[in-house]
């Protein structure tokens, strides 16, 4: 008993569920008929997965279809489908809607024919479908009055009156249906990108290949060799090839593979993604008259017969690729973590040592001077750091050099040997050119088997072996508390005191001393006090004092200035009066003028603030009138010269 309540109630459910079906299809077609042409073809047209066009009012028929993730025109050719011109024909449908309707039985009655309306040879038949269930549409002739066109409906029953715009979006031209984009695998995907250079016949048959890969690092050639890759060139390039548009597709039927040279391509692009690539041949140029500026290959995507044209400047730039895509940057170390820079050439060394406090320190070692360690520029050393770790290949020397390359390139005897130790590491640059070249400069690093070429120029000016030019710019700073209480200028060939002032009691600034001193003065003299309380130079000529700046063995530049003052430094009872001195030559230039101090035993030149307020001070040239508003004193006219007389003729004299 019990079992056959049971198979009651399955049977009563089957029943049940077949109703609700049967109710749920008189909906759909309730609502269909009621909500007019939209909801008729609505849900086909958003499940829709291949969408054919053909009629009178297209060249050739067209087949689209959907895989999943994007259109493709699959015929009259195979080609990614503009998502702009599918998705407006796709919106045009779905919202379609009629400006009225009639039944063909309708129609019939008055004695008319689909023949009247454009319907039995359509300007365009359209089959939208989804797997195995398609509807069919078919589109007439237009209306007599405005812009609209005849419509046969899905089941061939009744004809609407349609707006224009829906025909116009799905007789689209072919070219604006294409999609121009040729790379579609996205920028962040790509983790490779693969050249294949068809070599010159006169090489050989041998194709150049080159390789770049991504690491957790950046980029790497993985062929023609290891090396690593410039990341943002590589960027660059990879954003460039995704970018490029097709110039002009080519019809299929006109297309000679030998004459496009794609039969046997001269490059070979291809963009390597997640399990997945795509590889752009490269054939000819494109004949081009002399009126055409823009050069263009012919080019087709491997496995895809469609050719197009492509704009050759980014594919000419990629035959360069093994050096254009190369990391040009080659010395690579933590400049926190340097503990000494050597700079050596033959017998002649420099060490920039790095110091516990945080300080650098120079020291000189040749055979004449001994060791001689002095405090280091700061500005100097973070610059020469900054310039180490910023070199640049301006090109590839060699790759693989063999002991004959590095002699035959100047590396047995370099220009320059820099040791940087880095801790328990030891990193080595050297700089050599033949005794022959006069203009090129390679650089070598231990760290490397390659050899660069770099700046000549540039590369050994950053580097100078001139121990002076590291050292400290700053000569001396008095204590914060040291006072200066007098300053004097004199001209040491005359004699002359060109200014002495003395700070007195009442005075407890500079400022008020010099209150009656002309502005200009006054202002080149506070210059110089301050020069004084922390002497700067520009650069150190000769590490020793002399009574005469020495040009060379023949010519000498006497001492033209001594700038003296008296120093007041504080004592445990007393202030301890001290002297300062330096003396200066007559300047060179508007910015060049030599100085010397035989205090700290050494020669330099004086930076151009100093050097303006001594010219200030010492300067005899007397301004023009009108630079102090004076009158400008009138010219002096000038007794003509008498014509010269006609010869033998006698020249009458002026009487006394």
């Amino acid at each position: 008993m019990r079992f056959k309540f049971t198979l009651f109630l399955l049977a009563l459910n089957v029943i049940t569920f077949g109703l609700i079906l049967s109710l749920n299809k008189k909906t759909e077609q309730a609502n269909s008929q009621s909500g007019g042409l939209s909801a008729m073809i609505g849900r086909e047209v958003i499940e829709a997965d291949r969408i054919e066009l053909n009629g009178k009012g297209l060249d050739t028929p067209r087949i689209l279809e959907y895989d999943g993730s994007s259109w493709k025109i699959t015929a009259p050719m195979q080609w990614s489908a503009n998502y702009f011109a599918i998705n407006r024909m796709l919106n045009q449908l779905q919202f379609l809607e009629e400006e009225a309707s009639f039944s063909i039985a309708e129609i019939k009655q008055t004695g008319q024919t689909l023949a009247d309306y454009g319907l039995d040879e359509p300007q365009l038949h359209l089959t939208i479908s989804h797997k195995d269930e398609s509807i069919e549409l078919s589109v007439g002739t237009a209306t007599e009055i405005g812009n609209n066109f005849y419509l046969l409906g899905p089941s061939k029953k009744d004809i609407f009156v349609v707006n224009s715009q829906v025909i116009e979006s799905l007789l689209v031209d072919l070219g604006d249906l294409r999609n121009r984009e040729i790379f579609n695998i996205p920028v962040f995907e790509i983790d490779a990108l693969s050249l294949q250079i068809r070599a010159p016949e006169a090489v050989g048959n041998t194709d150049f290949r080159v390789r770049v890969a991504r690491t957790n690092n950046g980029w790497i050639f993985e062929a023609p060799l290891t090396a690593e890759a410039d990341a943002t060139q590589v960027a660059n390039t990879i954003n460039t090839l995704t970018a490029a548009k097709v110039i002009e597709f080519k019809e299929q039927e006109a297309s000679d593979p030998i004459l496009q040279g794609l039969e046997n391509p001269t490059m070979r692009v291809t963009l390597h993604g997640n399990k997945r690539q795509q590889t752009l041949l490269i054939g000819n140029k494109v004949p081009t008259t002399k009126d055409e500026k823009t050069s263009t290959y012919f080019a087709r995507i491997e496995d895809n017969p469609t050719v197009f044209t492509v704009a050759a400047a980014p594919f000419d730039k990629l035959r360069e690729a093994e050096e254009g895509l190369r990391e040009r940057s080659f010395m690579s170390f933590a400049p926190a973590a340097l503990t000494s820079i050597d700079l050596s050439e033959g017998d002649l060394q420099i060490r920039l040592q790095k110091l516990e406090t945080g300080s650098w320190q120079v020291i000189e070692s040749n055979a004449e001077t001994g060791i001689q360690p002095r405090h280091a520029d700061p500005e100097i050393i973070a610059k020469l750091i900054d310039d180490l770790k910023n070199l640049r290949a301006s090109s590839f020397a060699v790759d693989s050099p063999t002991p004959t390359d590095l002699d035959r390139l100047g590396f047995n005897t370099p220009r320059r040997s820099i040791k940087l130790s880095l801790g328990d590491e030891q990193s080595t640059l050297q700089l050599a050119h033949p005794e022959s070249e006069n203009e090129k400069l390679y650089a070598r690093s231990d760290k490397a088997e390659y050899i660069y070429t770099v700046d000549r120029r540039s590369t050994l000016q950053t580097i100078p072996l001139n121990a002076a030019y590291y050292r400290k710019r700053t000569l001396e700073t008095l204590p914060e508390a040291a006072k200066i209480k007098s300053i004097q200028l004199e001209n040491l060939s005359t004699g002359e005191i060109i200014f002495s002032h003395t700070l007195k009691d009442e005075d407890l600034i500079w400022l008020k001393a010099l209150s009656d001193t002309p502005e200009v003065q006054q202002q080149a003299i506070l210059t110089l006090l301050d020069a004084i309380r922390q002497f700067k130079v520009k650069t150190y000529l000769i590490d020793g004092y002399q009574d005469a700046y020495s040009l060379d063995s023949e010519t000498t530049r006497p001492w033209l200035y001594r700038l003296s003052a008296e120093i007041l430094l504080p004592g445990d009872e007393t202030d301890r009066s001290d002297t300062r001195s330096y003396v200066f030559a007559k300047r060179f230039s508007g910015t060049v003028q030599v100085g010397a101090s035989s205090l700290h035993n050494v020669i330099f030149e004086i930076p151009q603030i100093t050097l303006d307020a001594l010219y200030t001070l010492t300067d005899d040239m007397q301004p023009p009138p009108e630079a102090s508003n004076q009158p400008i004193p009138e010219e002096q006219s000038i007794t003509p010269v008498p014509e010269p007389a006609p010869t033998g003729a006698v020249v009458p004299t002026a009487a006394p």
